[in-house]
């Protein structure tokens, strides 16, 4: 069984939210790899968003009007034709690992090995912050090259003009 993930583009470099206006597919409909399968509303685009390929809608997570940061699982498309499709929910046994009773370890920690890791990844990693910006413009930072020596000559021929008349 071969689900692949549909999430929230990114319309622009600005844009950090989508709004999903309305769903073209419903759940169980077949859609062909591109074919536009709902649509988003941002503050600067309206767009179809077509499926990034062909399978079944087998899962709806996000309703429609509803506003989700990008990258965002949306949706889920199963590529395998034999494989049922589920509710538009995701079970509970499908995202949350199951409760064992109290005083127990898990079974690895219990036959002697590492507890067991969370497998599930974010999709990307969060954003990092850009470097503070320089204090004053002409200040020279290491990411700033030297300057040539004909720029330095250049710089001190218009520092000294005009030229003295004495």
């Amino acid at each position: 069984m071969a689900r692949v993930d549909v999430v929230m583009p990114q319309m622009g470099e600005s844009i950090a939210e989508g709004t999903l206006s309305k769903w073209l597919k419903k759940v169980g409909d077949q859609v062909k790899r591109d074919e536009p399968i709902f649509e988003i509303s941002t503050d600067k685009v309206d767009a179809e968003i077509p499926a990034p390929t062909s399978g079944v809608l087998a899962e709806i997570l996000v309703t429609e009007g509803q506003t989700v940061p990008v990258q965002t699982l949306v949706a889920r498309l199963e590529t395998d034709v034999n494989a049922a499709i589920g509710a538009s929910a995701p079970t509970p046994a499908a995202t949350t690992p199951a409760a064992a009773p109290a005083g127990s370890a898990s079974p690895a920690v219990a036959a002697g090995g590492p507890p067991a890791k969370n497998l599930r990844q974010p999709p990307h990693p969060p954003p990092t912050n850009p470097p503070p910006p320089s204090p004053h413009p002409r200040t020279k930072t290491a990411e700033t090259p030297s300057k040539s020596v004909s720029a330095q000559s250049l710089r001190r021929s218009f520092d000294a003009w005009p030229p003295s008349t004495a």
